[in-house]
């Protein structure tokens, strides 16, 4: 293995999930898995931080508040098996996982 490729690895390990695949729709790779998505929910916490990316240690880059409606693209659930759904901004792909994510627990519908 190049020396680049196993550096590239042990980055990705590093930050919680390896090289995503894709197949058929969706991203998978060791400690995450993502699918698309088209639902509507309604916002049950008072204020539910938006996050960069689907964990809570991601940047804060808005909030959503109680009784808003809000629309899923993608749905994944992340290393540690929390599910978070994308509501703006999305782009999961081999390359990288951005968007506008809530954490699902904050979601009904």
């Amino acid at each position: 293995m190049h020396k680049r490729s196993a550096t590239l690895l042990a980055t990705a390990a590093l930050m919680g999930a390896a090289l995503p695949l894709m197949g058929a729709g969706s991203a998978s790779a060791a400690g995450f898995k993502c699918q698309p998505s088209s639902r509507d929910y309604v916002v049950v916490k008072e204020k539910a931080a938006v996050h960069s990316s689907f964990s809570a240690n991601a940047r804060v880059v808005g909030y959503v508040y109680k009784d808003n409606k809000v629309h899923a693209s993608w749905e994944c659930t992340n290393s540690a098996g929390n599910p978070w759904v994308c509501i703006g901004s999305c782009r999961v792909d081999e390359d990288s996982v951005t968007g506008r994510w809530v954490y699902r627990g904050y979601l009904k519908g």
